[in-house]
């Protein structure tokens, strides 16, 4: 059987203006290490790669991998979208460092003081959250003060993949900081039965700062096998993810 993957990697940039922009800082690495072992483990079996990632990420080489570049969330949502929905995809492998929050709105401690003071009988909240007097410019002058950048919640990319296309394998991951190995688990398996996944690798951001990434990959059966170092890691999922195929 010829498997079509995706394969996220890298992390989404959400627009201040046309200059500015808050990033995820994720280097990719894992996603196209995965990438290039699924080919060199699996090459007959596998048809086609899509690997989705940030302009900055590190991209894998070869004739069967086909590279997306994309900027933001929303991006990231379009080509998902379109790719689950016209083509038949065996496996979504999503270690992509997703943004949870892009821009809304950026305008000034003074303007939203303004504001209220001019809507006296008006909710605060509603004035503070829903300003009608916010920056409208290509490139946000140096010279602004007491600037305030308003965030909303980007869609939750790993909440549709199941949605558009049921029978796919879908890989989720989880990175929490500083937590323990239980806290780390049971999130990521709140994750893993949340959204339907197949299986989700848990990472915890102070042991991949201190050079020994260690990850837990968990199944439906709230299972899992220990990895360490990205190689290893990389090596366990791709025998997890083809151990019933």
């Amino acid at each position: 059987m010829k498997y079509k993957i995706i394969i996220t990697a890298g992390g989404t940039s959400e627009r201040i203006d046309n200059v500015r922009k808050i990033t995820n800082s994720s280097s990719g690495k894992l996603g196209a290490l995965i990438a290039s072992k699924l080919i060199e483990l699996n090459d007959s079996n596998i048809e086609k790669i899509y690997y989705i990632c940030s302009k900055n990420a590190i991209k894998p080489t070869n004739s069967k991998i086909e590279i997306i570049e994309i900027v933001d969330t929303n991006d990231l949502k379009l080509f998902v979208e379109k790719l689950l929905t016209s083509e038949k995809i065996d496996y979504f492998v999503h270690t992509m460092a997703v943004s949870d929050y892009t821009v809304d709105f950026v305008t000034t401690a003074t303007k939203i003081t303004e504001n209220i003071k001019n809507h006296p009988n008006e909710d605060i909240y509603d004035l503070i959250c829903h300003n009608q007097d916010n920056i409208k410019t290509n490139k946000i002058s140096s010279y602004e003060s007491d600037l305030i950048i308003k965030l909303k919640r980007t869609p939750k990319i790993i909440s549709i993949i199941k949605k558009l296309s049921p029978n796919t394998h879908l890989i989720g991951f989880k990175l929490l900081d500083g937590v323990s190995k239980e806290e780390l688990v049971q999130v990521a398996t709140n994750l893993l039965n949340k959204n339907n996944c197949d299986l989700v690798v848990a990472n915890d951001l102070s042991n991949i700062r201190n050079g020994n990434h260690l990850a837990f990959i968990i199944n439906k059966n709230n299972e899992y096998v220990t990895a360490s170092g990205k190689e290893d890691i990389s090596l366990k999922l791709i025998r997890e993810m083809f151990k019933n195929a």
